[in-house]
């Protein structure tokens, strides 16, 4: 019965040792994919401005459904953060529930915005509809190298 209760508690323990490093990983926000890291984060415009402060984009910053993409891409290799690339985003919205049907692709170029000397790019997409978002980054690296594709998904919960 002891060797029983044992062996329970010693498998429940090894279980969660196994599944917590993999829940961690999968809230990071960050991809890695063609010798880039990129960093990701997502916030409802509304929130992204201090009080009274407006934030200039492509969309109305006063829509409930706008959310900021910010992005940071590092060279995997030598982690130097990329400071002069061109970035485009595709996102894809989740089936709405009235029409099941997904939403059009959107494709936008993300801004470079420099804060210190550290440089991030962003832009502002609707977001109306819980549930996974696809999102495809384009990027194009000052250096010459090739260009490539960084997909990832965000499960959007407003």
């Amino acid at each position: 019965m002891r060797f029983r209760a044992l062996f329970n508690a010693i498998f429940v323990s090894l279980l969660i040792v196994v599944c917590l490093p993999a829940h961690a990983t999968n809230l990071s926000r960050s991809v890695t994919a063609h010798g880039l890291t990129v960093h990701y984060g997502i916030v409802a415009v509304r929130k992204a401005a201090a009080p009274g402060q407006i934030i200039a984009s492509n969309n109305s910053a006063t829509s409930p459904d706008a959310y900021r993409l910010t992005v940071a891409i590092f060279d995997t290799k030598t982690g130097r953060r990329l400071s002069n690339a061109t970035v485009l985003a595709t996102v894809k919205g989740p089936r709405s529930q009235e029409a099941q049907l997904h939403a059009n692709p959107v494709t936008k170029h993300l801004e470079p915005t420099n804060i210190g000397g550290v440089v991030t790019y962003g832009n502002d997409f609707e977001m109306r509809w819980n549930g996974v978002y696809h999102v495809e980054l384009l990027v194009a690296r000052s250096d010459g190298a090739k260009q490539v594709t960084i997909p990832f998904n965000y499960e959007h919960r407003a």
